[in-house]
C-alpha cells in the first residue's frame, strides 16, 4: 500500500484499486483507464503477486511480479497518474528475452522512490527457473536465479540505468559450508550476504528473507524490519522457522549518514553479528554460545566455561553484574 495526499492506494493487479481515506477512514474503489491503443499487460486468469510499487509526484509505479504468464516473472513497468486515473505502460513484457538496457524478468524485488534524484530504484529479485523447467518454459533450469543487480529509472529522462550495488543480499543456489569449531560441518544450498560497503557498524541484522527495506524521505534514514529465516538459511540450534519483528537503522560514516561518534563507544562484545553473538572474553562469534545468567539480563555471551571464568571479573566490574 502507498500513501498520497491523505489516501492509501492498494493495487492488487487489476484496473480497479482499493483506496482508504485517512481522514474519513473509509474504503472505496477507484476505476482507472488505459492510454489509447494499449491493452492491460497482466493476465486476467491468475492474480498478480510478488510485485512492487512506489509513488512519486502523484504517480503510482508498479514493477515486476508473477501473474502466471511466465514462471520467471516479468519486468512489466507501468505507472498510474492519480490525477487522471490513467495507466501508462512504460516498458517490459512477460516474454523471456534477456537484455542489458533494463531489468530482466523477476519477482520479489525491492523498489522505492527517490524524489530528490527523480528516480525509481529496483534492487535484486528472483527468477523461478525450477518452475519454468517443470513447465518446459524458456529459461528453465535446476536452480532458481537470484539477481544481484541494482537499477534506476529516471522519470524525467524516461530511461533505465544500471547502478552499483551497495548491500549484500541472498543467493538461492550458492552453497554455504558452516565450519563452527568443535561442531560437525554442515552444508547449505543457500547463501546470505552480510556485506555492506562504506559502513561502520557494531552489529548487523541476522540474515533473513522477505524483510522490508524502507527510506524516510523527510530524514533520509534507512530502515530494515521484519522477515523470516529457518535452518535451511541460517544454522540454528533448533530446526524451526523464525519470524523477525526487529527494526534496524543503517548509519553511514559519511556526511548526512546520521553517524554519531558515540556509536563507537558502545561495547562491541554485546552487539549481535547477524545470527551470532560474540564471546565477551575472546570475541569469537558463534550460534551455540551461552548467555550470562546474571543480573545483566543475558546481554553478554560466553563460548565456553573457560571463557566465562576468565571474563567474569571484568564483566562483573564493568557491567555491575552479579550472580542470581
Amino acid at each position: 500500500m502507498r500513501v498520497w495526499n491523505d489516501k492509501v492506494y492498494l493495487f492488487v493487479g487489476t484496473r480497479t484499486l482499493h483506496v482508504f481515506d485517512l481522514v474519513s477512514e473509509e474504503w472505496s474503489l477507484l476505476a482507472t483507464t488505459l492510454q489509447s491503443g494499449v491493452s492491460w499487460p497482466y493476465s486476467a486468469e491468475s492474480p498478480l503477486e510478488a510485485f512492487n510499487t512506489a509513488i512519486l509526484d502523484g504517480k503510482l509505479y508498479v514493477f515486476g511480479g508473477d501473474d502466471g504468464k511466465n514462471p520467471l516473472g516479468h519486468n512489466i513497468f507501468v505507472v498510474l497518474d492519480l490525477s487522471t486515473n490513467r495507466w501508462e505502460h512504460i516498458s517490459g513484457t512477460s516474454t523471456h528475452r534477456p537484455q542489458s538496457f533494463e531489468p530482466n524478468l523477476r519477482s520479489l524485488s525491492s523498489m522505492w522512490a527517490a524524489p530528490r534524484q527523480r528516480k525509481i530504484y529496483i534492487l535484486y529479485g528472483s527468477a523461478n527457473r525450477t518452475k519454468a523447467r517443470h513447465r518446459s518454459a524458456p529459461g528453465g533450469g535446476e536452480d532458481d536465479y537470484t539477481y544481484d543487480d541494482f537499477w534506476s529509472y529516471h522519470v524525467d529522462d524516461k530511461k533505465w540505468e544500471r547502478e552499483p550495488v551497495v548491500y549484500g543480499g541472498y543467493h538461492g543456489s550458492l552453497p554455504t559450508l558452516e565450519t563452527t569449531p568443535g561442531h560437525q560441518k554442515q552444508s547449505y544450498t543457500f547463501s546470505f550476504f552480510g556485506d555492506t560497503f562504506h559502513v561502520l557498524v557494531r552489529g548487523f541484522p541476522s540474515y533473513r528473507a522477505m524483510s522490508t527495506f524502507a527510506n524516510d524521505p523527510d530524514t533520509g534514514k534507512i530502515y530494515l524490519s521484519g522477515g523470516y529465516s529457518n535452518s535451511d538459511f541460517v544454522p540454528a540450534k533448533n530446526v524451526a522457522t523464525r519470524v523477525y519483528h526487529d527494526v534496524w537503522t543503517l548509519k553511514l560514516d559519511l556526511p548526512g549518514g546520521h553517524w554519531n561518534p558515540q556509536d563507537l563507544t558502545r561495547d562491541l562484545r554485546a552487539e549481535k553479528m547477524g545470527p551470532w553473538m560474540r564471546c565477551f572474553t575472546c570475541g569469537n562469534c558463534g550460534i551455540t554460545w551461552q548467555k550470562c545468567s546474571g543480573a545483566c539480563g543475558g546481554k553478554y555471551y560466553f563460548c565456553s566455561k573457560e571463557c566465562q571464568r576468565s571474563g567474569w571479573k571484568e564483566h562483573k566490574e564493568k557491567h555491575s553484574c552479579r550472580k542470581l
